[in-house]
């Protein structure tokens, strides 16, 4: 008969209670399908809300469309006037300068938010700065492709600051 150091009796190892197999299974617990129905609408609920967070950061706030639409103008601007070999329409130039000016008071004038107005005063002030600059190259037939390309990039540079992106 073999010594069982660690268990007291002499019965096979087989024949102990605590080894045997139950003859009959237990019973499901009545609350685990509804823990399973809970759970997964739970994660499809977290999915859905975690989803709409995603695409509602790519919509933009009204504010941020005045910006790109200014910054469009400002680009469209540039694209117009500053053609190397392009004859200077002082007339053409002056209306169009006109028309930024206005946008840019409307612009100010319907802003909602109060912190954005002296960003769009500022921004007026560089469109000012950057007409006079285009005026004074146009006008003395000195406009080159850098000139037109490194205003295009700080127009840019400043409106992404303006928009909170740095670049």
């Amino acid at each position: 008969m073999p010594l069982h150091v660690l268990t007291r009796g002499t019965e096979p190892a087989q024949d102990r209670a605590q080894d045997r197999e139950p003859n009959t299974p237990r019973p499901m617990n009545r609350n685990t399908p509804k823990n399973f129905i809970v759970r997964n609408v739970f994660l499809c609920a977290a999915a859905i809300l975690i989803t709409s967070c995603g695409t509602a950061t790519f919509t933009k706030t009204g504010s941020d469309a005045t910006i790109e639409s200014l910054r469009n103008f400002e680009l469209a601007f540039i694209d117009e006037f500053a053609v190397p070999g392009k004859k200077f329409n002082a007339a053409a130039f002056n209306a169009k300068v006109n028309e930024g000016n206005a946008k840019f008071q409307q612009d100010i004038a319907d802003e909602k938010f109060t912190a954005r107005r002296p960003v769009l005063i500022d921004l007026k002030a560089q469109f000012d700065a950057d007409a006079t600059h285009l005026r004074s190259k146009a006008s003395q037939g000195k406009v080159t492709p850098a000139l037109a390309a490194e205003m295009k990039k700080s127009v840019n540079k400043i409106y992404d600051h303006a928009l909170g992106r740095q670049t």
